[in-house]
């Protein structure tokens, strides 16, 4: 009993808010169209009730499986994109000491190529990378390639941020080398969490706003005229129970309490600079 109280006190008002304001405009769309349906009120309510609580019960289970992974994901990527924009920031040979660092235990050997490393004890094998850009040029791919085999190097892993698919394919399908392109989720997965070493973070993001409709859609779906849905939303869900012929109220209704819904959720506020 103590715990409960305890796991009671942290819970915010505005979760709580949140919690019976989507629970009650659910339950009105629902029981305006099952009242519309079926003609039956008490019907309707215990259907309302009974695919509410389902509801409540399927988002339940699906954030204690589903939700942390999809932010732990999210977060993840959003990481792993400024780490590729700190490596192409970087100057080469900021990357190549960061790389010798993170192959220590390989003995990495310099070549005279700054993103080119060789290895002590395999010196069959190479590691090169090309960060000048977003795509990996094929200029730049096969600079790399040749430097490779007039150094008698069978097997070479080229790391780069994104390389595209067709020229991936040719890379990889050459005869006398081996070649294996390592993009941007392989690069941190492959090196930088399992040596834990990573390069500065030298860039945040920044939500840029390019299209006014999106701005559009803001304004109309801004945190704050949620309730003024669902006032509307109220009011129009009422006339449909007075009314003979409700359906167009009903349909009004239904999208007023699914605006307000989706205002509410919008944690994000309305853009000041519309025009």
């Amino acid at each position: 009993m103590v715990k409960l109280n305890k796991y009671l006190y942290k819970i915010k008002p505005s979760i709580i808010f949140d919690f019976l304001f989507f629970n009650i405009a659910f339950s009105l769309i629902i029981f305006a169209w099952t009242n519309f349906l079926i003609r039956q009120k008490i019907f309707s309510l215990i259907l309302t009730l009974t695919i509410v609580a389902g509801l409540n019960i399927i988002k339940i289970i699906y954030n204690k499986f589903f939700g942390k992974k999809n932010n732990k994901n999210d977060t993840k990527n959003k990481d792993n994109d400024l780490y590729m924009l700190s490596l192409i920031s970087n100057s080469q040979e900021e990357n190549q000491q960061l790389f010798l660092k993170i192959l220590t235990k390989n003995e990495p050997q310099k070549t005279n190529l700054y993103n080119f490393i060789k290895f002590k004890n395999d010196k069959n094998k190479a590691i090169c990378f090309d960060f000048t850009s977003l795509i990996l040029k094929q200029e730049n791919a096969l600079k790399l390639i040749l430097f490779a085999k007039n150094n008698n190097i069978d097997e070479l892993i080229i790391l780069c941020c994104q390389c595209p698919s067709k020229d991936k394919l040719f890379y990889e399908n050459l005869k006398d080398i081996k070649i294996k392109i390592f993009e941007k989720d392989e690069i941190c997965s492959n090196f930088f969490s399992k040596s834990n070493i990573y390069p500065e973070k030298k860039f945040e993001p920044k939500s840029i706003e390019k299209i006014r409709f999106k701005n559009l859609v803001k304004i109309s779906l801004d945190r704050n005229k949620s309730k003024n849905y669902f006032i509307s939303g109220l009011l129009i869900f009422f006339c449909s129970l007075i009314v003979r012929y409700n359906i167009y109220y009903v349909i009004i209704s239904s999208l007023m309490f699914f605006l307000s819904i989706i205002s509410r959720q919008n944690k994000k506020e309305a853009s000041k600079d519309f025009f």
